[in-house]
């Protein structure tokens, strides 16, 4: 943008002078303008004439652009062109486009400053946007207070009631991890603020009435409520102890007796009861049922395993192969149906199978034809990958709570590979049988352990009600085999026949009770199994000590924190 210091005129394209630094010529200039000439002046060059540009070569060169020559003057505008023209007041005119000129420049200057700011502004949106999803997915992870230590880089906070319950959660799962956190700078309470809080809960043997009295405060819909109580012994490690904190003395005791209520509808468990050396009986039973019933839970079925002390509750309970329910003790008009631990019958299954065999249609089906099937797909001209080893049929002690082994034993796969064994012309002693037999423990496995409802799963998996026809027709086989001679002509029936043919008995009434009174459409079944209990157990066992089994006090000081992580929160914690 050029403008004269002369005429004022203010353009885009016009050609300017500057005024020369030496000042005897700049004297020149202003006395032929009669004006007031700066160094840093410039005049437009309507105020040369053409005799005083050279463009000529000049030692043969040629100029990129005029250059005055070095006795040119500018010549100010005659005053009659000035009057034609229609100007009163020259000085007025240059006042003016100086002033134009200035405010021109003074704009540019400010939308510059706008435009820099408004990149600023924009940056700090984004840093703003990725700080405010990065809180967002800090509090997944920690709480307020653990926040607002990170962002004041580690100072000292007063942890609350949702911080520590978290913190307590967390160290209940596993203390080394904790502690290795901890020294790391993650921002979690010391151990000795851990141990101030735990000193608050006192629990006792028998029932938990402190969680029960919380769970009264979970607001759910009632089919939401319905619950299924499972429980289970744990061993414990023999061992005289004093608990300080109630003044009482344990004796030395062999197991713990533990009851968790789960939501049969809604994923969610809380402990419910526990004792040492001391057995579930009816009486027992009816009171935790009771409890719950009175804070809103509804139990409509309860799972345990076959012990000698379980078939007792069983035989107390009425409980047979023609009547697989009790009568409610808080109303009598609710049914509470019994179950046996899926995974404990077909463990059961697998023992008396590789030990005696099972006899189905008057054939004695025996590991034989799983160990012959092994040793055909061993030899180098079979292209076979048979993954059932000896270890699923000579299965040491320890190895027999292991359900995987028993699965895989019994499995489709298994069956498949006698199958083409047999259908190779290897000798397969009564493969076609075993292979049945197989599918159908298989199948009622997958029937009694469906955890998902998923478009894409095959009938047996699926929650018992979506593919109800197949589904019976499992339960109908499977009762049929349980029911027959299995163990030969006038042998008494072992525990896992009755507790299969209860099972399939209880699944059904179960489903037609639910759907006709709380209209349910489904079960997921897996949630009528004793798993939750070992997996408590496992989580009660004390990590990193050298027995295996926790003392009565440890397993009590255990569930306290577990316990503890719920009434600081207040409520009952879902999975």
């Amino acid at each position: 943008m050029g403008w004269c210091s002369l005429c004022g005129k203010v353009e885009k394209d016009m050609k300017v002078v500057h005024v020369p630094k030496c000042s005897e010529k700049r004297k020149l200039w202003e006395q032929s303008l009669n004006c007031s000439l700066t160094v840093n002046s410039t005049i437009c060059d309507s105020h040369f004439d053409a005799s005083q540009w050279r463009s000529a070569p000049r030692n043969g060169l040629v100029y990129k652009r005029r250059r005055l020559k070095a006795d040119a003057v500018p010549q100010g505008d005659p005053a009659a062109k000035l009057v034609k023209l229609g100007f009163a007041n020259s000085s007025t005119q240059t006042e003016d486009a100086f002033i134009n000129h200035s405010e021109r420049v003074e704009h540019e200057s400010l939308r510059g400053r706008i435009r820099l700011m408004q990149k600023k502004m924009d940056s700090l949106r984004e840093q703003l946007e990725v700080y405010k999803d990065l809180e967002i997915s800090l509090r997944t992870i920690f709480t307020e207070t653990q926040i607002k230590i990170l962002k004041n880089k580690g100072k000292r906070a007063v942890f609350n009631a949702t911080d520590m319950s978290a913190a307590i959660c967390l160290h209940t799962a596993g203390p080394p991890a904790y502690y290795h956190l901890y020294r790391k700078g993650f921002p979690l309470p010391s151990r000795a603020t851990l141990l101030r809080w735990l000193s608050d809960v006192n629990i006792s043997t028998g029932t938990l009435d402190v969680v029960i009295d919380l769970m009264e405060n979970e607001e759910m819909p009632e089919v939401d409520k319905l619950c299924v109580l499972s429980f289970d012994e744990m061993k414990v490690a023999a061992a005289f102890e004093h608990d300080s904190s109630a003044d009482v003395d344990y004796e030395p005791s062999t197991y713990v007796q533990l009851a968790i209520a789960r939501g049969l509808n809604k994923s969610w468990e809380q402990p419910v009861f526990f004792d040492f050396s001391t057995l579930m009986d009816a009486d027992t039973l009816h009171s935790i049922i009771n409890k719950l019933h009175k804070r809103g839970y509804p139990v409509v079925a309860i799972v345990s395993d076959l012990g000698a002390g379980n078939q007792t509750l069983w035989t107390e309970l009425g409980i047979s192969e023609r009547k697989n329910w009790f009568t409610h003790p808080a109303d009598e008009d609710l049914k509470i149906f019994v179950f046996s631990d899926s995974p404990h019958l077909i463990k059961l299954v697998r023992d008396q199978y590789v030990e005696s065999g099972l006899i189905i249609n008057g054939k004695r089906l025996t590991k034989s034809t799983v160990q012959q099937t092994i040793s055909h797909c061993a030899k180098p001209d079979v292209s076979m990958s048979f993954n059932i080893t000896d270890n699923h049929l000579n299965i040491e002690p320890l190895a027999k709570q292991n359900i995987k082994l028993a699965t895989q034993l019994f499995s489709n796969t298994t069956g498949s590979f006698i199958r083409r064994c047999n259908a190779l012309g290897y000798n397969v002693q009564n493969a076609s049988e075993t292979a049945d037999l197989f599918k159908i423990i298989n199948d009622w496995f997958a029937v009694f352990n469906s955890k998902s409802s998923t478009s894409n799963s095959i009938e047996p998996t699926q929650p018992y009600g979506k593919q109800i026809d197949i589904q019976r027709g499992i339960l109908a086989k499977m009762s049929e085999i349980m029911s027959s001679e299995i163990l030969g002509v006038g042998a008494h029936r072992l525990p896992f026949q009755k507790g299969i043919i209860v099972n399939n008995a209880s699944l059904e009434g179960l489903y037609c009770y639910l759907s006709e009174k709380y209209e349910m459409q489904y079960i997921f079944t897996s949630r009528l199994s004793q798993d939750i209990v070992e997996n408590f157990f496992i989580a009660m066992r004390p990590k990193g000590e050298q027995f295996e089994h926790p003392t009565p006090l440890q397993f009590k000081f255990m569930l306290r924190k577990y316990i503890l992580g719920l009434t600081k929160q207040n409520k009952p914690i879902d999975n």
